[in-house]
């Protein structure tokens, strides 16, 4: 099973993780924003999508 953790304003991939663990931990690396346009990560706003490999 893996996870992709995407923004939510412009839809880009920000980590895909092999084994679940905390949002907060997933998000640390990248400041709590999307790298790619800044927009603030929330960890009580998310939807999460698994997908079985």
């Amino acid at each position: 099973m893996s996870v992709e953790i995407t923004c939510g304003k412009c839809g880009e991939k920000i980590t895909s993780m092999k084994m679940l663990k905390s949002l907060k931990d997933a998000m640390k690396h990248y400041d709590g924003k999307c790298p790619s346009c800044g927009q603030k990560l929330s960890t009580s706003e998310f939807s999460l999508d698994v997908k079985e490999n």
